[in-house]
């Protein structure tokens, strides 16, 4: 609790996209290749308006949250449903990241949410590159759907920075890891000894 109040009172007396800015860039050092700059002043947004909202457990974002945001409601403009994909990747690639231990201990794991995303963020690109005034927006897009797992590392990077607190004990790293197959757990783990190079296995005991 007294790491998660830190972070709280650390985001109260500075302007959040300044704290984001600088956790972001700390996390990216981390993770080549470099997004493109108008990617990372997405992520610092989508920073900085999620997490003050962000107060309980969230529930899973699933195909079926996915298929609600492709479908077509009868009556509605083509904005309101391109707002819908946008919400639903935001929401995905913020859960997934900021949040993926707790859904690391889920039954299926991230998987749903990060294909939900990938797939939300993938529909927005399209559907936006028939719009010649939005073409920089469709090639962001399609750099978030193409590197979800990327950024998703890069949002889980950030969320440990923020919160404080000492890093995950050996096994629930490992768990971790099997459960979202993430580069930078990887990258720790063998940093720590754990993991062999070439076949990934555990080396320590649990």
């Amino acid at each position: 609790m007294g790491a998660t109040r830190s972070a709280n009172v650390q985001l109260e007396l500075a302007a959040p996209r300044a704290v984001f800015a600088e956790l972001l860039a700390g996390a990216l050092d981390q993770t080549p290749p470099p997004p493109t700059a108008v990617a990372v002043v997405y992520l610092i947004d989508l920073l900085a308006e999620h997490t003050r909202a962000a107060l309980g457990p969230h529930a899973p974002i699933d195909d079926a949250a996915l298929l609600d945001a492709l479908g077509e409601r009868p009556g509605e403009a083509a904005a309101a449903r391109l707002v819908r994909l946008r919400q639903l990747g935001d929401a995905a690639l913020f859960v997934a990241g900021f949040f993926g231990a707790s859904l690391a201990r889920r039954p299926f794991g991230p998987a749903p949410t990060r294909e939900a995303g990938r797939r939300a963020y993938g529909a927005l690109s399209v559907a936006l590159a028939s719009f010649a005034g939005e073409r920089t927006w469709s090639r962001l897009y399609e750099e978030l759907a193409d590197r979800f797992r990327d950024f998703a590392d890069v949002l889980a990077e950030v969320g440990e920075r923020a919160r404080g607190g000492p890093p995950a004990p050996l096994p629930e790293l490992y768990a971790r890891y099997l459960a979202t197959e993430s580069p930078r757990d990887r990258r720790r783990l063998l940093g720590l000894g754990a993991l062999t190079p070439d076949l990934g296995g555990w080396l320590r005991p649990q």
